[in-house]
């Protein structure tokens, strides 16, 4: 009796190191931003939508998250999915979402004299949560749900 023996395997052969058995990773490993669904999940509840849910949150060119390589020159189309949970109903609205020198650069780069944009919402900078508020606000003072419930008065022009 004794140990056995395995001939195909001799005690004094070489062990593969773990890195040649592992396959080659890129290390500049491309890296997804979130999807509409994550960003809309990441959004903190407003109170102010009652039961509405925002279930998806995107920009047509930009990534929500991140944002733009500048924050002071931001000019996209904003898609934002809505759930009513009472009626199961989903809907689109949209807002054009613009920063002044987003604008100035659209301007320019079109060569164009003036812009009409409905559903335009613009800011100092692309901050991600003061975009969300402004949209929320549009919505609560647009959609007929929130007509019986007092709203806060917005500033106009």
């Amino acid at each position: 009796m004794g140990g056995m023996v395995r001939p195909e395997s001799p005690a004094d052969s070489p062990t593969p190191d773990a890195k040649e058995l592992l396959p080659e990773v890129d290390s500049r490993a491309t890296v997804w931003p979130p999807s509409a669904e994550e960003v809309a999940a990441s959004l903190p509840f407003d109170p102010s939508l009652g039961r509405l849910r925002i279930t998806k949150f995107f920009f047509e060119k930009t990534d929500a998250v991140p944002g733009p390589a500048d924050p002071e020159v931001f000019a996209d189309e904003l898609h934002i999915q809505l759930y009513d949970p009472d009626s199961g109903h989903y809907w689109w609205q949209s807002h054009f979402v613009a920063t002044p020198q987003g604008l100035a650069m659209i301007l320019r780069e079109k060569a164009w004299r003036y812009l009409h944009a409905p559903d335009m919402l613009v800011l100092p900078r692309y901050d991600l949560e003061e975009i969300r508020r402004a949209a929320v606000s549009r919505i609560v003072a647009d959609h007929d749900f929130f007509t019986d419930k007092e709203q806060p008065e917005e500033e106009t022009l």
